[in-house]
């Protein structure tokens, strides 16, 4: 209609500009009447198809503000629909603005960490894993932590959501990687040879052309041979694209990595492609091992899921073990490895060093 306009943004967003309107009421019906159109079914190949419209609305009430600012505030209105699900409307607020530029200052950090210009704010801390078949310590897996002047600790499931749609990932999981081979390194001169680094992968990751090479130009310029190496990958990674990314494991197995499936029990959970997977260990989800109650706890599913796994040739971990009872159960039905605060909670690189240094000797 006049003074409206439609743009396509991205493969699933759109655009639409109204001018020349008096009352905010006017955007929510125009709002109103696209989701309408959208309900309708749509015909394609003999087939009904149906679309879902959410749409996250920004005035702009003639202060100087450029695309890129307004777009990014129809995108956090839209973040912020997750409180309330039924509604598909929701206009932007001034008090969005302040997650608006937490998130503008985590970017901003991130690059600088990239860049090398901030070699502070971001670590790696490493949980140990314990052995329960003969009480050794099996390795580490890394966990990035990021912590800043202003804003304290940032929970990894918030930057890395940043580092991911402002297309940091890469780069900021190649320093992931420098930081864990640092660490590897580390161990080994302190005599603990044994010992490997488990590494959380990202599907967008194992999604790109070149991060088998890239990965192993990393490791092989640290000379540590890759068999100490772990990359987790997430039951979610596996929902699309799952052949692309299983021979994208293979290849990765092929180079000596090791391969867990984080998570397990909470998403894919498909049994016979768990068989068909290139992974060699199974982590069950924290949720399962909260729920043990008793060391003959039947209702409990995981003792079942143990002995799935190893029927197909695959180590178990349990993660998120915190109590004795737990451990326990897990013992009894033939778990390999536990990981969790009962054991230990992520240490920095030099309490980690400590830690198996004492419990070695």
């Amino acid at each position: 209609r006049a003074h409206e306009s439609l743009f396509s943004y991205s493969d699933d967003r759109f655009v639409v500009i109204k001018d020349h309107y008096e009352q905010k009421e006017e955007l929510a019906t125009l709002s109103e009447r696209i989701i309408a159109t959208t309900k309708a079914p749509m015909s394609f190949a003999g087939d009904h198809h149906y679309l879902y419209a959410e749409i996250g609305i920004v005035e702009v009430k003639g202060e100087r503000i450029s695309v890129d600012t307004s777009l990014q505030q129809a995108n956090l209105a839209l973040s912020h629909r997750k409180g309330d699900p039924d509604a598909a409307v929701i206009f932007f607020k001034d008090e969005m603005e302040g997650i608006l530029l937490r998130q503008r200052k985590i970017k901003r950090a991130l690059r600088a960490i990239i860049g090398g210009k901030d070699t502070t704010s971001f670590s790696l801390h490493f949980q140990p894993k314990l052995n329960l078949l003969d009480g050794s310590i099996y390795g580490f897996e890394a966990l990035a932590r990021l912590r800043m002047e202003d804003l304290g600790p940032v929970s990894p499931l918030e930057f890395i959501d940043i580092a991911e749609r402002e297309l940091l990932i890469h780069d900021l999981s190649r320093h992931i990687l420098r930081l864990a081979c640092e660490f590897v390194r580390a161990l080994h001169q302190a005599g603990h040879e044994s010992q490997s680094v488990a590494v959380n992968i990202s599907g967008i990751q194992l999604l790109r052309d070149d991060f088998v090479e890239d990965t192993k130009q990393i490791i092989e310029s640290y000379g540590i041979p890759m068999r100490y190496f772990e990359f987790e990958i997430t039951e979610s990674v596996l929902l699309e694209n799952y052949e692309l990314i299983n021979e994208k494991l293979a290849r990765i197995k092929n180079l000596g990595i090791q391969i867990s499936l984080d998570d397990f029990g909470t998403g894919f959970s498909s049994l016979s492609r768990l068989s068909e997977l290139h992974i060699d260990t199974v982590k069950t989800d924290r949720y399962f091992t909260k729920n043990i109650s008793g060391e003959d706890d039947d209702a409990s599913i995981l003792h079942d899921i143990i002995s799935m796994a190893h029927k197909i040739g695959k180590t178990v971990v349990a993660e998120g073990v915190e109590t004795d009872m737990q451990m326990r159960y897990l013992a009894s039905h033939g778990c390999d490895i536990i990981q969790g605060y009962l054991f230990s909670k992520p240490l920095p690189q030099r309490d980690a060093l400590d830690f198996i240094t004492k419990a070695t000797r």
